[in-house]
Protein backbone atom coordinates (compact mmCIF):
# COMPACT_ATOMS: atom_id res chain seq x y z
CA UNK A 1 0.00 0.00 0.00
CA UNK A 2 1.14 3.45 -1.37
CA UNK A 3 2.54 5.50 2.00
CA UNK A 4 4.07 9.03 2.78
CA UNK A 5 7.22 9.49 4.65
CA UNK A 6 6.06 12.64 7.20
CA UNK A 7 9.32 14.34 8.25
CA UNK A 8 9.04 17.92 10.59
CA UNK A 9 13.25 19.00 10.63
CA UNK A 10 14.08 22.16 12.44
CA UNK A 11 16.60 24.05 10.68
CA UNK A 12 20.03 25.25 11.72
CA UNK A 13 19.87 29.38 12.19
CA UNK A 14 19.94 30.97 8.97
CA UNK A 15 20.79 27.59 6.44
CA UNK A 16 17.22 28.20 4.34
CA UNK A 17 17.54 25.79 1.38
CA UNK A 18 15.31 28.07 -0.69
CA UNK A 19 18.12 28.97 -2.79
CA UNK A 20 19.35 26.27 -5.35
CA UNK A 21 22.44 28.09 -5.27
CA UNK A 22 22.91 28.47 -1.87
CA UNK A 23 25.01 26.00 0.59
CA UNK A 24 22.04 24.84 2.04
CA UNK A 25 20.33 24.64 -1.34
CA UNK A 26 22.81 22.34 -2.46
CA UNK A 27 22.83 19.92 1.19
CA UNK A 28 18.91 19.86 0.40
CA UNK A 29 19.68 18.97 -3.41
CA UNK A 30 21.64 16.44 -2.66
CA UNK A 31 19.73 15.19 -0.05
CA UNK A 32 16.41 14.97 -2.44
CA UNK A 33 18.81 13.61 -5.39
CA UNK A 34 20.04 10.38 -2.70
CA UNK A 35 15.40 9.81 -1.84
CA UNK A 36 14.95 9.57 -5.77
CA UNK A 37 18.00 6.67 -6.38
CA UNK A 38 16.63 4.68 -3.18
CA UNK A 39 14.02 1.51 -4.86
CA UNK A 40 10.39 2.19 -3.96
CA UNK A 41 11.02 6.29 -4.15
CA UNK A 42 8.06 8.17 -6.14
CA UNK A 43 8.14 11.05 -5.47
CA UNK A 44 8.53 13.94 -2.45
CA UNK A 45 7.89 17.43 -1.71
CA UNK A 46 9.30 20.39 0.54
CA UNK A 47 8.83 23.66 2.23
CA UNK A 48 8.68 25.84 5.02
CA UNK A 49 6.37 26.69 7.57
CA UNK A 50 4.51 29.74 7.09
CA UNK A 51 4.02 30.23 10.77
CA UNK A 52 7.37 28.99 11.77
CA UNK A 53 10.02 29.46 8.94
CA UNK A 54 13.21 27.59 10.82
CA UNK A 55 10.81 24.75 10.52
CA UNK A 56 11.40 22.38 7.05
CA UNK A 57 8.38 19.53 6.26
CA UNK A 58 9.38 16.71 4.18
CA UNK A 59 6.93 14.42 2.45
CA UNK A 60 8.18 11.50 0.51
CA UNK A 61 6.11 9.24 -1.26
CA UNK A 62 7.00 5.50 -1.09
CA UNK A 63 5.27 2.07 -2.63
CA UNK A 64 5.14 0.86 1.19
CA UNK A 65 6.04 1.57 4.66
CA UNK A 66 8.47 -1.17 4.55
CA UNK A 67 10.32 0.60 1.08
CA UNK A 68 11.45 3.96 3.54
CA UNK A 69 12.73 1.04 6.36
CA UNK A 70 14.55 -0.50 4.47
CA UNK A 71 16.23 2.53 3.12
CA UNK A 72 17.05 3.32 6.74
CA UNK A 73 18.93 0.37 7.38
CA UNK A 74 21.30 0.34 3.75
CA UNK A 75 24.67 1.59 4.81
CA UNK A 76 24.44 4.78 2.82
CA UNK A 77 21.73 5.87 5.24
CA UNK A 78 23.99 7.27 7.73
CA UNK A 79 25.93 9.37 5.38
CA UNK A 80 23.08 10.66 3.62
CA UNK A 81 21.94 11.76 7.57
CA UNK A 82 25.26 13.57 7.77
CA UNK A 83 25.19 15.46 4.72
CA UNK A 84 21.27 16.46 5.51
CA UNK A 85 22.80 16.95 9.06
CA UNK A 86 24.68 19.91 8.14
CA UNK A 87 21.49 22.52 7.02
CA UNK A 88 18.95 20.12 10.01
CA UNK A 89 19.08 19.74 13.68
CA UNK A 90 18.45 16.05 13.20
CA UNK A 91 17.82 15.26 17.08
CA UNK A 92 14.94 16.98 17.38
CA UNK A 93 13.09 15.37 14.47
CA UNK A 94 10.33 14.16 14.07
CA UNK A 95 9.56 11.13 11.53
CA UNK A 96 6.20 9.20 11.10
CA UNK A 97 3.98 7.66 7.86
CA UNK A 98 0.73 8.24 7.00
CA UNK A 99 -1.20 6.25 4.51
CA UNK A 100 -3.17 9.01 2.90
CA UNK A 101 -6.49 9.06 0.49
CA UNK A 102 -6.11 9.53 -2.53
CA UNK A 103 -2.34 8.48 -3.02
CA UNK A 104 -0.44 10.02 -4.30
CA UNK A 105 -1.54 13.28 -2.56
CA UNK A 106 0.55 15.33 -5.17
CA UNK A 107 -2.26 17.97 -5.68
CA UNK A 108 -2.44 18.84 -2.15
CA UNK A 109 1.21 18.80 -0.94
CA UNK A 110 2.62 20.80 -3.99
CA UNK A 111 2.57 23.96 -5.15
CA UNK A 112 1.92 23.00 -8.98
CA UNK A 113 -1.57 22.59 -7.87
CA UNK A 114 -2.31 23.85 -4.55
CA UNK A 115 0.19 27.64 -3.50
CA UNK A 116 -0.18 26.90 -0.37
CA UNK A 117 -1.23 23.98 2.22
CA UNK A 118 -3.20 24.10 5.23
CA UNK A 119 -1.68 20.82 7.55
CA UNK A 120 -4.53 19.94 10.19
CA UNK A 121 -3.25 17.44 12.71
CA UNK A 122 -5.91 16.07 14.95
CA UNK A 123 -4.56 13.83 17.64
CA UNK A 124 -6.60 11.15 20.33
CA UNK A 125 -5.48 8.64 22.60
CA UNK A 126 -4.07 5.58 21.00
CA UNK A 127 -7.40 3.43 22.25
CA UNK A 128 -9.49 5.38 19.67
CA UNK A 129 -11.38 2.76 18.60
CA UNK A 130 -11.76 1.86 15.01
CA UNK A 131 -15.46 2.39 14.92
CA UNK A 132 -14.24 6.34 16.19
CA UNK A 133 -11.86 6.26 13.64
CA UNK A 134 -14.36 5.98 10.78
CA UNK A 135 -17.15 8.44 12.21
CA UNK A 136 -14.16 10.94 12.24
CA UNK A 137 -13.13 9.90 8.41
CA UNK A 138 -16.91 10.31 7.71
CA UNK A 139 -17.39 13.98 9.30
CA UNK A 140 -13.77 14.56 7.79
CA UNK A 141 -15.43 13.85 4.39
CA UNK A 142 -18.45 15.67 4.90
CA UNK A 143 -16.30 18.88 5.60
CA UNK A 144 -14.10 18.48 2.94
CA UNK A 145 -17.32 18.26 0.58
CA UNK A 146 -18.53 21.67 2.11
CA UNK A 147 -15.59 23.69 1.49
CA UNK A 148 -15.09 22.11 -2.09
CA UNK A 149 -18.64 23.05 -2.41
CA UNK A 150 -18.35 26.96 -0.52
CA UNK A 151 -14.74 27.86 -1.17
CA UNK A 152 -13.81 28.71 -4.70
CA UNK A 153 -10.23 29.47 -3.62
CA UNK A 154 -9.53 25.77 -2.01
CA UNK A 155 -7.56 23.82 -4.75
CA UNK A 156 -7.20 19.95 -3.87
CA UNK A 157 -7.47 17.78 -0.82
CA UNK A 158 -5.96 14.72 1.10
CA UNK A 159 -5.87 12.71 4.49
CA UNK A 160 -5.31 10.09 6.42
CA UNK A 161 -4.58 8.10 9.38
CA UNK A 162 -0.76 8.06 10.61
CA UNK A 163 0.37 4.41 11.02
CA UNK A 164 2.56 4.97 14.10
CA UNK A 165 1.37 6.70 17.55
CA UNK A 166 2.88 10.05 17.85
CA UNK A 167 3.37 12.75 20.57
CA UNK A 168 0.41 14.73 21.16
CA UNK A 169 1.68 18.16 21.26
CA UNK A 170 2.25 20.00 24.53
CA UNK A 171 1.93 16.67 26.35
CA UNK A 172 4.57 14.00 27.31
CA UNK A 173 1.31 11.05 25.76
CA UNK A 174 1.19 9.60 22.40
CA UNK A 175 -1.94 9.74 20.79
CA UNK A 176 -3.29 8.58 17.20
CA UNK A 177 -3.13 11.28 14.84
CA UNK A 178 -5.27 12.21 11.98
CA UNK A 179 -3.45 14.21 9.19
CA UNK A 180 -5.58 16.62 6.79
CA UNK A 181 -4.19 18.56 4.04
CA UNK A 182 -6.09 21.53 1.91
CA UNK A 183 -4.75 22.94 -0.52
CA UNK A 184 -5.73 27.05 -1.05
CA UNK A 185 -4.88 30.03 -3.56
CA UNK A 186 -2.98 31.64 -0.39
CA UNK A 187 -3.34 31.37 3.38
CA UNK A 188 -5.76 34.70 3.21
CA UNK A 189 -7.54 32.93 1.55
CA UNK A 190 -7.95 29.66 4.13
CA UNK A 191 -8.31 32.72 7.05
CA UNK A 192 -11.07 34.13 4.77
CA UNK A 193 -13.10 30.61 4.72
CA UNK A 194 -13.21 30.67 8.55
CA UNK A 195 -15.78 33.23 8.32
CA UNK A 196 -18.02 32.05 5.62
CA UNK A 197 -21.19 30.91 7.29
CA UNK A 198 -20.39 27.20 5.64
CA UNK A 199 -17.50 27.30 7.86
CA UNK A 200 -19.39 27.76 11.31
CA UNK A 201 -22.21 25.64 10.67
CA UNK A 202 -20.07 23.04 10.26
CA UNK A 203 -16.94 23.30 12.25
CA UNK A 204 -18.24 21.48 14.93
CA UNK A 205 -18.13 18.19 13.19
CA UNK A 206 -13.87 18.54 13.70
CA UNK A 207 -14.00 20.64 16.87
CA UNK A 208 -16.48 18.33 18.82
CA UNK A 209 -14.69 15.00 17.30
CA UNK A 210 -15.24 12.59 20.64
CA UNK A 211 -12.17 12.60 22.61
CA UNK A 212 -10.19 14.76 20.85
CA UNK A 213 -7.25 15.92 22.89
CA UNK A 214 -5.78 18.32 19.97
CA UNK A 215 -6.30 20.08 17.64
CA UNK A 216 -3.05 21.91 15.29
CA UNK A 217 -3.00 24.15 11.92
CA UNK A 218 -0.32 24.96 10.38
CA UNK A 219 0.74 26.28 7.04
CA UNK A 220 3.29 25.28 3.85
CA UNK A 221 4.28 26.08 0.34
CA UNK A 222 5.71 22.39 -1.31
CA UNK A 223 7.77 22.23 -3.74
CA UNK A 224 7.45 18.62 -5.55
CA UNK A 225 10.47 16.58 -6.43
CA UNK A 226 10.32 13.77 -8.54
CA UNK A 227 12.09 10.33 -9.88
CA UNK A 228 14.12 11.28 -12.98
CA UNK A 229 17.57 9.81 -14.58
CA UNK A 230 18.71 14.06 -14.24
CA UNK A 231 17.59 13.83 -10.34
CA UNK A 232 17.03 16.77 -9.12
CA UNK A 233 17.18 19.61 -11.29
CA UNK A 234 15.93 23.01 -9.69
CA UNK A 235 14.24 23.59 -5.95
CA UNK A 236 11.82 25.79 -7.29
CA UNK A 237 13.59 29.10 -6.08
CA UNK A 238 12.49 30.77 -3.12
CA UNK A 239 8.62 28.71 -2.67
CA UNK A 240 7.87 30.49 0.80
CA UNK A 241 8.76 34.60 0.24
CA UNK A 242 5.84 35.45 -0.73
CA UNK A 243 3.17 33.54 1.41
CA UNK A 244 5.06 34.05 4.58
CA UNK A 245 4.47 38.12 4.24
CA UNK A 246 1.15 37.10 4.91
CA UNK A 247 1.41 36.64 8.65
CA UNK A 248 -0.04 34.43 11.33
CA UNK A 249 1.07 32.20 14.40
CA UNK A 250 0.16 28.75 14.89
CA UNK A 251 -3.53 28.36 15.13
CA UNK A 252 -4.30 25.60 17.78
CA UNK A 253 -7.41 24.28 19.06
CA UNK A 254 -10.22 24.96 17.69
CA UNK A 255 -9.09 27.32 15.33
CA UNK A 256 -9.27 25.80 11.57
CA UNK A 257 -11.49 24.04 8.86
CA UNK A 258 -9.94 20.52 7.33
CA UNK A 259 -10.51 18.21 4.30
CA UNK A 260 -10.12 14.17 3.70
CA UNK A 261 -10.53 10.96 2.92
CA UNK A 262 -9.26 8.14 4.41
CA UNK A 263 -8.55 5.23 6.64
CA UNK A 264 -5.07 4.08 8.15
CA UNK A 265 -3.54 1.18 10.01
CA UNK A 266 -1.39 0.61 13.11
CA UNK A 267 1.97 -0.84 12.76
CA UNK A 268 4.74 0.19 14.21
CA UNK A 269 8.11 1.69 12.52
CA UNK A 270 8.72 4.95 14.55
CA UNK A 271 11.64 3.22 16.52
CA UNK A 272 13.27 2.07 13.57
CA UNK A 273 13.37 5.56 12.24
CA UNK A 274 14.61 7.05 15.12
CA UNK A 275 17.18 4.48 15.90
CA UNK A 276 19.00 5.76 13.12
CA UNK A 277 19.07 9.54 13.64
CA UNK A 278 19.46 9.11 17.04
CA UNK A 279 22.46 6.87 16.85
CA UNK A 280 23.95 9.63 14.59
CA UNK A 281 23.13 12.54 17.56
CA UNK A 282 25.64 9.97 19.51
CA UNK A 283 28.29 9.39 17.41
CA UNK A 284 28.16 13.43 17.33
CA UNK A 285 28.46 13.62 21.07
CA UNK A 286 31.31 11.41 21.32
CA UNK A 287 32.95 13.88 18.58
CA UNK A 288 32.23 16.40 20.73
CA UNK A 289 30.67 18.18 17.70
Amino acid sequence: MGATEIAIFPLQEGKYPDDANSTAGQVLRDTLNTLTEQPGFQRAYWGREVENPNTLRLFVDWEDVDAHISFTKKDHYKPFLERFGQIAVLDKAKLFHAHLSPHPPDEALSDHVSPVTEILNLYFPTDYSDADQNTLVENMKKMVSIIEKEATTQKASAGGWVVEDIEIPGTSEKGKCYQAFIGWDSVEAHMDFRNHQAFKDNIHLLRQAKDLKHLQVVHYSGTQVDKGAGGVADLGGDASTAIQGEVLNPIEEGKSAPKSRSDGTTTKNNDDLKGAANSLKKERQGRGA
